[in-house]
């Protein structure tokens, strides 16, 4: 058995460019940069698993002890000292309790260990030969610190899997959004545990507060779900769960190793693992907000919050004022993740500091990982006043791209196909190519209307805005216009053009000339 609290296991990038091994322990040390895992997903995965230790170990009473914190420093002596309350659920190896496993042996054949890895070809794609784009074979060694990571990356994203196969706390699929923290000075690194302390959130002290099985489930006969009133929810647990949730029942099979380099990172180890045990009917978990990912709310009555998913494309600008503030989407109500609003009241104003998101996770058809993806935005600090002033416009400057879009891809149907009501496949290309390359110019607009202080916008900044909203207009104009030029007109069937032209009317949005009076008619998309 070895302690992921105090083994060197994480991969770290160090302030003078150099790799090696941490221990969770070691965070207070300032020359370590950045985690540095050999795959995105498991990148993401460590982040959230440090994330998870400080939140459950040391988590701030309010504001003001966060900043002091944050100030002031973290103390080798105060992350000892916190993480060992932990120790004994962060044991990893033969014996029981092992981190995020069943504490009672589980019955079945092994699988595979590289199964931990969600694109893993499962047993029928593997039977029916239709392994072609991520083959069978290619993960069947890992070293136990990779296997460590894997199954926590698994625990925390797992998607549906099959009868009884839980998906994981947020739903298969979730989009994680962390805060990120940069310099406008690129050649300044910041300390890995101050990037990971933006996401930590005041919490009230529980001094009676017990690091066990309500927190951690692989400390006590796993809660199953073979009924349906087998379900887990925060009432019957502890919040905290959220962190380290377990809808998986695995055992890792330690005994049967062979040495070699790991499939994973290619480091050599003396005992590669090669296989696990998998059961169905792990922890069903329902009722739940995990504080790191955003969620939607249906506008129909009874709807239920679901926590945002990964979709062909990625995230879009569309999106991302959801991510940040409490908005609404022509269906949705949208709240973002718990962490971010926390963070919004800090109010951090440090010269050259600059926060941003960093989203990311799969996309996900049932069980099969479509895509990876990750993006990073800019986070809009505002005031209550400025947001009460700003958040109208730039609703409105997602709307009209989104009404824009819709004349598009209208118009394209219209002038390719003779009944484009009856026309059949997959356009998804034309929403990923107009949300991304109009990218750019909203990130413009953005910069051109948000402010540089915490004071209200002025008359004069308003007005600003008004002209904004018009050249934003404009543009969107435009680019439909050239995108259905260069998709239509490249290769045109002359007794098609007059449908052509017709269709091409569509990309044009129509503004009001101004009234006789002093007020202007905006545009009317």
């Amino acid at each position: 058995m070895w302690s992921l609290l105090t083994h060197a296991w994480l991969p770290a990038r160090f302030k003078d460019g150099r790799l090696g091994k941490i221990a969770p322990s070691q965070l207070a040390d300032e020359n370590i940069i950045d985690i540095a895992t050999p795959r995105a997903d498991l990148q993401g995965a460590a982040w959230q698993f440090l994330i998870g230790l400080l939140q459950t170990a040391l988590p701030p009473e309010d504001s003001e002890e966060w900043e002091d914190i944050w100030h002031d420093g973290l103390t080798e002596q105060q992350v000892t000292e916190a993480f060992a309350r932990l120790e004994h659920a962060f044991q990893f190896g033969p014996a029981a309790p092992s981190f995020m496993q069943d504490i009672e042996p589980l019955k079945g054949d092994p699988i595979a260990i590289g199964q931990l890895l969600v694109e893993a070809p499962g047993a029928q794609t593997t039977k029916f030969n239709k392994d072609h784009f991520v083959k069978r074979g290619t993960l069947e060694r890992l070293c136990p610190h990779c296997a460590a990571l894997a199954l926590f990356a698994l625990q925390t994203n797992a998607p549906s899997g099959g009868q009884g196969y839980r998906t994981g706390l947020r739903g298969g699929g979730p989009i994680t959004t962390l805060l990120e923290l940069k310099h406008t000075d690129a050649t300044r690194h910041y300390p890995l545990w101050r990037k990971l302390w933006l996401n930590v959130m005041p919490q009230p002290q529980d001094e009676s507060l017990a690091y066990d099985a309500r927190i951690f489930p692989w400390l006590a006969p796993t809660r199953t779900s073979e009924k349906a009133s087998g379900i887990t929810t925060p009432e019957n647990s502890h919040v905290l769960q959220a962190y380290w949730g377990m809808p998986r029942r695995f055992h890792i099979d330690f005994a049967n190793t062979v040495e070699g380099h790991c499939d994973l990172c290619g480091e050599h180890h003396p005992a590669l693992l090669q296989q696990i045990t998998a059961k169905n009917y792990g922890v069903q978990y329902v009722g739940w907000r995990h504080p790191l990912t955003p969620y939607r709310r249906p506008k129909k009555e009874g709807g239920e919050l679901f926590s945002l998913k990964g979709q062909p494309g990625g995230l879009v600008y569309r999106d991302w004022l959801g991510l940040m503030w409490e908005t609404q989407s022509e269906n949705n109500e949208e709240y973002p993740a718990e962490v971010v609003t926390a963070y919004q009241s800090h109010k951090l104003r440090e010269p050259g500091l600059r926060v941003g998101l960093w989203g990311f996770g799969y996309d996900f058809d049932n069980m099969k990982a479509r895509c990876w993806y990750e993006h990073h935005t800019p986070l809009l600090m505002l005031t209550d006043e400025q947001w009460k002033q700003l958040k109208e416009p730039i609703q409105r400057a997602v709307a009209n791209a989104a009404r824009q879009l819709s004349f598009l891809k209208s118009a394209l149907k219209e002038a390719w196909f003779d009944n484009p009501k009856e026309a059949r496949g997959d356009f998804s290309f034309i929403d990923v190519d107009f949300w991304h390359q109009t990218e750019p110019r909203f990130t413009a607009f953005l910069d051109n209307i948000l402010p540089d202080t915490d004071t209200p916008l002025t008359t004069k900044q308003l007005e600003k805005i008004t002209d904004q909203e018009k050249e934003w207009q404009g543009y969107l104009r435009r680019f439909a216009m050239n995108y259905f030029d260069e998709h239509v007109f490249t290769h045109p069937e002359q007794n098609k053009l007059g449908r052509m032209m017709k269709a091409r009317k569509k990309c044009f949005v129509i503004e009001k000339k101004p009234s006789t009076g002093k007020k202007k008619q905006e545009a009317t998309a």
